[in-house]
């Protein structure tokens, strides 16, 4: 059982926030010296297709845990905020089989709203630096931060997205934002170009901050690689917003 591996879970509250059209259950991790003397970084955590549901437990089975057995991960010293999508609901309404897909017409879910919601609650109660407010997804979760980035790039001082899939003619919004993004050249479940035909829009348009890693006969399954990329998480907490 991964929570008998991941003991790193226990230091997550369970919480609960009331959106406008969404309750939430998520999951909130303060430093473990959290003070309101200080300024933290903040991620909010989009998990993945197979953590959806509503035991406010599966959305931290997978990415972070792997990501958090670096000792020295800058997320220890970040609030995580990590909400969960119901079951069989989605943050990007778009068939992921397809991979990269056009967002006109396809409206922000109410579950991507409650989320960007919740973190505006997070950025008010604690002490928050916003200059360094980052995102992470795995999969569904990466199709979210491609999204989100598109429709709120400027929030953002940095992201981290595995094996999703976002829409390449909105490149020009992301041409700025520094991006670490991976995908297995054997995905089954998304098409395994999706990733790199973003990185390659972007870099069409001038983007120099996109960094792109393809993990060669790995499936779906890339992100225990992509999150034990600790040089790449500890570079995307140096970028700052401003």
């Amino acid at each position: 059982d991964w929570r008998d591996n991941y003991m790193f879970a226990d230091s997550f509250s369970f919480e609960t926030f009331k959106g406008t059209k969404w309750t939430a259950p998520y999951r909130l991790r303060l430093p473990e010296n959290y003070s309101i003397e200080k300024k933290y970084p903040v991620v909010l955590f989009y998990h993945a297709a197979g953590e959806r549901g509503s035991d406010n437990i599966m959305q931290l089975s997978i990415g972070l845990p792997v990501a958090m057995q670096d000792p020295d991960s800058p997320l220890y010293n970040a609030i995580i905020i990590a909400p969960q999508c119901p079951l069989d609901k989605k943050w990007v309404d778009t068939d992921w089989r397809l991979g990269n897909y056009s967002m006109d017409g396809i409206e922000e879910t109410i579950y991507m709203q409650t989320a960007l919601e919740l973190l505006d609650y997070i950025l008010k109660k604690y002490s928050c630096d916003k200059s360094r407010i980052y995102t992470m997804g795995i999969s569904m979760g990466a199709f979210a931060v491609w999204y989100t980035l598109a429709r709120h790039g400027e929030r953002f001082a940095a992201a981290f997205a595995c094996c999703g899939a976002g829409d390449p003619s909105k490149a020009e919004l992301l041409r700025d934002i520094p991006i670490w993004c991976y995908h297995g050249s054997l995905d089954g479940e998304v098409p395994a170009d999706s990733t790199k035909n973003m990185a390659k829009a972007i870099e069409a348009v001038g983007g120099k901050k996109i960094h792109y890693t393809e993990f060669p006969g790995v499936n779906h399954w890339s992100w225990d690689a992509a999150y034990g990329s600790y040089e790449d998480i500890r570079a995307m907490f140096r970028e700052v917003k401003g």
